[in-house]
């Protein structure tokens, strides 16, 4: 997972070649390999390399073309074979990724909806004068820009742009307003004037003007429908196979996260198959797994050793009685973001160690199965689509049956399962608006009234134009995805390429076109996944009817560390900023037995967001130390500062 980054000024001015290099510093703690820059007038371009497979080894980053094209390239190409087939002459099969990237631009301008894969990169073209920022389609990769009236400065690592004196920093409301109701826009961070390049999309910048366009999309027209289950299971079991395996292109250790549920275990057994034909480049796949010895429900060690057994092979456990959660472990320096999965950051940093003691940079995650192939037991995908295409005998059959299955009175199960969700959304906000009364009620009224929090309560809006039921929620399905990945919280802990099978870009469109009654049927969550799967899996997991969950963990966690929090709550900067209403967080940090409340988990999402907004107070505070031994006055650009 390489580091790049670049600075163009709009006005003509060269590149101070200080604060080029100072980009490339601050980048080297990503990109360990070497590395280059290029300065050409008013733009120049750096990138530290991070190797993850032969190809990688020869690449040359930055890359200038044939024509003066300048590419900086994170990541990693999946359908190289398909690009190079009209680049023969200019391309070879031992050629970098970057190398075949840079060709298909001078191919085709159009090139980003072609590329399949895990990337960011910036391309600059000295022709047209014209700078592209792109990501890959669910935004495994960051890329962000700082943007003012004179100069462009973009990194794959936000925590180098926060380090450039040049750059002030503000805190975004719209983004905690966001953060605050789970996911913040795509193309929003916390600070003003620093933006992220939302996921499928290529960011124009010509002559000082920026412009975003979306190159790749979910298709509401797309249908795939086969005669028989065998071919729905057939065609999964390869997209699937194809996803694990092409993150299996890497010349060392692959780890893999094993928890014991059926993403995880899924992406390691096929993984081992892979490898057993040897037809990738990797030859050793290590798992990683959580285990709770103080917490029962959340331990999931009986279903690991299943996998492990049918692997012949054990894996690393890290327990939480020595790496517990949310514990207050130091941070140097400026939180980037506030970080909800800093509940684990013991966990992950002691991963990320283990990692590289073991010479791994590659590590596969089963993020995105829960939400693309429906863990829920949730019916309301067919019986909506048959109540909007007036299918009345089917519809009753099928809510009979799911009645059955749930256990629920049949009218519960046709009305929340098939008329809510073909209500106008905002009808749908006023029934569920009561589920999240307990959440908002510690938020400020002015502060929900302003950015209209109810309205981010609900979810993602399906901005792909999908007519059936089923097809929006697979669109709401893809947006958490993404979100949850493209917000880059699991790269908090060092270099890492992290990586995941689930959203591979053939899959996620074959499970967008196939019908609903694949993803789930009675009785069963995830049918298309056990089907296919079947003789891959230990039966164990195969046939399990729930997951695990970290609940009793968490809650434990809080029970310990709450002295700590409630301290740290007593004088909070979300209050004085108008986020968080103090009498509410007061009276319910003061109840025994808070945690046990529906608001208790937000706590913890309101106590990350009060850690980085004390990070920011103390960051500007060492400014304001420095400016004085220093002799200056204008500590303006210096301090942090809001405005009301």
């Amino acid at each position: 997972m390489s580091a790049i980054g670049g600075i163009i000024n709009f006005d003509g001015v060269p590149v101070d070649a200080d604060l080029l290099t100072q980009l490339s510093t601050n980048l080297e703690a990503y990109g360990p390999d070497g590395g280059g820059e290029i300065r050409q007038n008013s733009v120049g371009v750096v990138c530290r390399s991070f190797h993850t497979n032969v190809e990688s080894r020869g690449e040359r980053q930055p890359l200038v073309s044939n024509s003066g094209c300048i590419l900086a390239w994170d990541g990693r190409l999946d359908n190289r074979e398909e690009l190079m087939a009209p680049l023969h002459d200019q391309v070879g099969s031992n050629s970098s990724d970057n190398a075949i990237v840079s060709a298909a631009y001078e191919k085709s301008t159009a090139f980003p909806e072609r590329l399949i894969g895990d990337f960011a990169f910036s391309l600059w073209d000295p022709g047209s004068r014209t700078l592209l920022l792109a990501r890959d389609h669910v935004g495994t990769r960051p890329l962000f820009y700082y943007l003012d009236h004179n100069r462009l400065i973009w990194s794959t690592r936000l925590e180098s742009l926060l380090d450039l004196p040049e750059i002030k920093l503000e805190v975004n409301d719209e983004f905690v307003a966001g953060y605050l109701a789970i996911h913040p826009a795509q193309h929003l961070t916390p600070y003003k004037n620093i933006y992220a390049v939302p996921p499928a999309h290529v960011v124009t910048i010509r002559d000082g003007a920026v412009a975003a366009r979306r190159f790749w999309g979910l298709d509401p027209d797309a249908m795939i429908r086969y005669r028989t289950d065998q071919e729905y299971e057939e065609q999964f079991r390869y997209l699937f196979t194809e996803a694990v395996r092409t993150r299996l292109r890497t010349d060392g250790t692959v780890w893999a996260d094993l928890s014991g549920g059926l993403d995880s275990s899924s992406i390691v057994c096929v993984a081992d198959e892979i490898m057993k034909h040897g037809s990738v480049q990797t030859r050793c796949l290590e798992t990683v797994s959580a285990v709770f010895d103080e917490s029962s429900s959340s331990d999931e060690r009986k279903f690991i050793k299943v996998v492990e057994q049918q692997r012949g092979q054990g894996g690393h456990h890290f327990c939480e009685s020595e790496y517990p959660l949310l514990t207050a472990a130091p941070f140097e320096g400026l939180r980037a973001v506030p970080n909800p999965l800093e509940l684990w950051a013991d966990y992950h940093r002691a991963v990320r160690r283990k990692m590289r003691e073991r010479g791994a940079r590659v590590l596969l995650s089963g993020i995105g199965g829960d939400e693309l192939l429906t863990a829920s037991p949730d019916p309301s995908p067919e019986l909506a689509d048959l109540l909007v295409q007036w299918k009345l005998g089917s519809l009753h059959e099928r809510v009979q049956a799911w009645s059955l299955a749930l256990k629920k009175p049949y009218l519960d199960v046709f009305f929340n399962h098939s008329v809510v969700p073909v209500l106008p959304r905002r009808i749908q906000q006023l029934h569920q608006r009561g589920q999240r009364a307990k959440r908002l009620s510690l938020l400020q009224p002015r502060f929900i009234k302003a950015f209209d929090l109810h309205e981010k309560l609900h979810g993602p809006i399906d901005v792909f134009g999908f007519r059936l039921p089923s097809g929006r929620g697979q669109a709401r399905a893809f947006f958490s995805t993404s979100n949850a990945i493209s917000s880059g919280h699991l790269l908090a802990w060092g270099a890492a390429d992290v990586t995941y099978p689930f959203t591979h870009r053939p899959l996620v469109e074959f499970l967008q076109a196939i019908p609903p009654t694949q993803w789930i049927r009675p009785g069963q969550t995830r049918s298309l996944l056990r089907r296919a799967l079947r003789s891959y899996l230990p039966p164990e997991i195969a046939n399990r009817k729930g997951k695990g969950t970290t609940a009793e963990a968490t809650l434990r966690a809080v029970t310990r560390e709450w002295p700590r929090l409630r301290e740290l709550l007593k004088t909070a900067r979300v209050c004085e900023r108008g986020y968080v209403n103090p009498d509410a967080l007061k009276a319910l940090i003061q109840r025994p037995d808070f945690e046990r409340s529906p608001e208790g988990l937000f706590v913890l999402r309101i106590t990350y967001l009060e850690q980085w907004l004390r990070d920011l107070e103390s960051r500007a505070n060492r400014f304001q130390s420095h400016s004085v031994v220093e002799g200056r006055s204008d500590l303006s650009q210096l301090l942090l500062h809001h405005q009301t």
